[in-house]
């Protein structure tokens, strides 16, 4: 059976929405696709990204409708459809008229937001974890401008990617139902936010979800050899012929999960400094949501 979604998480990047992709998945009225977690379609991205490791990107851009469609092929009697996609709200101008057309105006929109300084470093962290990135935090960011004129995949964007104010009034503007989802209330309840998330889907709140791994976490791995073996998609595809998916995933979060990664700081200046940069951009979008965002600045 060939499905479209009915909610769309779209953002933002570094906001727990692998979590939320892992999580969702358990409940049985949710679909979310098994191919891949980010159906990457509406931001019509172009490809042939050029910085370290984005090929990885390149190979899992959505190009046409019939392929996007094939991503829900083996829904069946699911009530919520969904694609977590980051990249949507980034890429809000393209990506909203396309989501107009092919899934109409009553789709329901999920929006993740963290602090756009901890966001920021986090997307840094990501991707020194794996060996993309060799330039301090601050000599990254004095890089965007010239990655971006050279084709590197958005999420190089550490410091631009994180004003949110423009990106989330977009899809106030033009959808009907939008529900925008605080990252420090997913990590401190994170149960409490997918019943909220659940009531928004229109499906079974009672549902007891496992929330014990955190995926996708930034950071340092305390063993940089599992860590790589972990990250070779090639063995991991492997053994998922061979291990029953249960045991991958749990071999997996034993390797890559919190517990396994070493938090750094960031510079106290670089932190003012951000708050600085951000600080119009939060309070504006504090006032468009309606909910208090001063912790932010702090």
């Amino acid at each position: 059976m060939n499905s479209l979604p009915n909610f769309l998480i779209v953002g933002a990047s570094k906001s727990g929405t692998s979590s939320l992709y892992h999580y969702l998945k358990q409940h049985p009225d949710i679909y979310l696709s098994d191919k891949q977690k980010e159906g990457r379609y509406f931001s019509q991205m172009p490809g042939n990204f050029k910085g370290p490791g984005d090929e990885n990107i390149t190979a899992t851009i959505t190009k046409d409708l019939e392929s996007y469609k094939a991503l829900f092929q083996t829904c069946s009697e699911e009530k919520a459809v969904g694609d977590i996609s980051p990249e949507y709200l980034y890429f809000h101008e393209k990506s909203i008229p396309l989501i107009q057309k092919d899934l109409g105006r009553d789709v329901k929109i999920v929006l993740i937001l963290r602090s756009p300084i901890d966001r920021a470093y986090s997307g840094y962290m990501h991707f020194t974890r794996d060996k993309r990135e060799t330039l301090s935090f601050e000599e990254g960011m004095s890089m965007e401008e010239e990655r971006s004129s050279k084709d590197w995949i958005w999420a190089w964007q550490y410091r631009n990617s994180g004003l949110y104010h423009k990106q989330v009034k977009a899809y106030l503007d033009n959808f009907e139902n939008v529900k925008v989802i605080i990252f420090d209330d997913f990590e401190n309840d994170a149960k409490a936010v997918l019943k909220e998330l659940c009531i928004f889907l229109d499906v079974d709140a009672s549902f007891g979800f496992n929330t014990e791994y955190k995926y996708n976490v930034s950071g340092n791995p305390k063993s940089k050899m599992l860590y790589s073996i972990e990250s070779s998609r090639g063995l991991i595809n492997f053994a998922k012929k061979i291990i029953p998916d249960k045991i991958v995933k749990a071999v997996r979060n034993k390797i890559t999960g919190e517990k396994q990664m070493v938090k750094t700081e960031m510079n106290e200046a670089t932190r003012k400094e951000l708050i600085e940069f951000y600080r119009a951009d939060i309070l504006e979008l504090q006032n468009l949501i309606q909910q208090d965002l001063s912790h932010w600045l702090k």
